[in-house]
C-alpha cells in the first residue's frame, strides 16, 4: 500500500471510533498519531490484516461495543505493529 496522495499518512497505535459515533452516556476513547512516526512519501508497505472497521469495547454490563466507520490496516512499521487510516492509503494486489 502506498500514501493516496503522496503526501505523508499518520500512523495510530490503535483504531478507536469517532467521538460523534459513541451512544450517549459511554465517554469517548481519545485516539492520537504516533508522534515519532508516519507513513512517508515513497514507502510501501504490506498490510498484515484486510482494513478493520474502528472499534471500542466496555465492560460495563451490558458488554458494549461501539464500531466507528473508519477503517485500518495493519502494518508492521519499523519492527512495530501499526494501524495505518484505509482512507489515507492506496492498496495495490501483488
Amino acid at each position: 500500500m502506498l500514501p493516496a496522495d503522496m503526501s505523508p499518512v499518520a500512523l495510530y497505535g490503535s483504531g478507536y471510533p469517532q467521538a460523534s459515533e459513541y451512544p450517549t452516556g459511554l465517554s469517548p476513547s481519545t485516539q492520537a498519531p504516533l508522534s515519532r512516526y508516519q507513513f512517508p512519501t515513497g514507502q510501501a508497505y504490506v498490510a498484515t490484516t484486510a482494513p478493520m472497521t474502528a472499534d471500542d469495547f466496555f465492560h460495563n454490563p451490558p458488554d458494549t461495543v461501539v464500531q466507528g466507520s473508519e477503517r485500518y490496516y495493519t502494518i508492521q512499521y519499523n519492527h512495530r505493529v501499526a494501524l495505518v487510516d484505509s482512507a489515507g492509503v492506496t492498496a495495490k494486489s501483488v
